[in-house]
């Protein structure tokens, strides 16, 4: 047993060095494509961000792993799970009242701000997004109508690769 968790963390530090290494071009276009493929399940209304990090109370950032942790945007509702995201632990299920996609000068989008209003969820989500070749990260501010703030950070893909656990019977 020892022998082989041995050979698993030699096999962890050796492997990546025989990896090919990206160039500054090669990986602009892959920051690009990432970006092209946020705003297009943007434009679609059919996206996720399972987040990778969060702000806690004490401004402290934290990594996140839990992909039932998320928020979505389905076509016509979106559903968020998770304290970090939502402030509660149900599935929520919300109607977006209002929905303003901000853009900067030269007409890239700058950042969204959500609305939305459920059984157990009334708030809103402001949506930061990167510079257009600087991948698909967004920074998120959710302001409850009632509790406390919270940042958190992650990509925004098309919903159906996100590859988030949605429970059962969402409220």
């Amino acid at each position: 047993m020892k022998r082989l968790f041995i050979l698993a963390v030699a096999l962890m530090i050796v492997l990546p060095s025989f990896a090919q290494k990206l160039t500054k071009e090669e990986k602009a276009a892959q920051q690009k494509a990432l970006y092209e493929t946020m705003i297009k399940a943007l434009e679609e209304k059919d996206w996720a961000i399972v987040p990778t990090s969060y702000i806690d109370d004490d401004g402290v950032d934290n990594q996140l792993t839990d992909n039932s942790i998320f928020i979505s945007y389905e076509k016509t509702n979106m559903f968020m799970q998770g304290a970090r995201v939502c402030g509660n632990s149900y599935t929520n299920i919300a109607e977006v009242k209002d929905m303003e996609m901000n853009k900067d000068k030269k007409g890239n989008l700058k950042n969204i701000i959500i609305r939305v209003q459920g059984r157990h969820i009334n708030g809103t989500y402001k949506i930061t997004l990167p510079k257009v070749d600087n991948g698909n990260v967004v920074d998120v501010i959710f302001t409850p109508s009632s509790g406390a703030t919270r940042k958190f950070q992650g990509p925004i893909v098309p919903s159906k690769v996100a590859g988030f656990y949605k429970k059962s019977n969402p409220e």
